[in-house]
């Protein structure tokens, strides 16, 4: 009797030891923001979100180059809801080889540039359709949320270029 009592005890306390052993997925990316990320071979989009006060909105996130040689993104275009392509944001971004360029940050002690001006209306509550352009990746599309420009994002609208 004292062996079986002893041997349910043993089991029980193995449970609960080894029920924290389990596969780790702390290498998986997540968005630690309220933007979505997108990635097409060495181009990674990340936190990408559009700031809209209704009638002025700005695009913020990161854009980063894994590649050995500089890429630019040449264009953002909105994909509108009938299939026709919009041209959100034009000029040149220079990414560095193994960089990223960040938009519309509050981080300190990264390159941060303000969030980028759009020339498309989005309301607020809704999700965007986005086709960035780049001089050597090519297209990366990507679905982004529209938030409203209150409360931490409030400065990343009025600041934006």
């Amino acid at each position: 009797m004292k062996r079986t009592s002893l041997a349910v005890i043993a089991a029980a306390i193995a449970c609960f030891s080894l029920a924290g052993c389990a596969e780790s997925s702390v290498n998986d990316v997540s968005s630690a923001g309220g933007g979505t990320n997108a990635t097409n071979g060495a181009i990674d989009l990340r936190n990408i979100l559009i700031v809209s006060d209704g009638s002025k909105t700005a695009l913020s996130g990161a854009v980063i180059n894994n590649a050995q040689e500089r890429d630019s993104v040449t264009g953002v275009n909105l994909i509108q809801a009938d299939g026709r392509v919009v041209p959100a944001a034009k000029g040149a971004i220079a990414i560095p080889p193994r960089g990223a360029v960040y938009y519309g940050a509050t981080t300190n002690g990264r390159d941060l540039n303000p969030a980028l001006a759009l020339s498309l209306k989005g309301q607020p509550g809704g999700i965007v359709t986005l086709v960035f352009t780049f001089e050597k990746a090519g297209d990366v599309k990507i679905q982004a949320p529209v938030v409203s420009a209150v409360g931490e994002y409030a400065a990343t609208l009025k600041d934006a270029k």
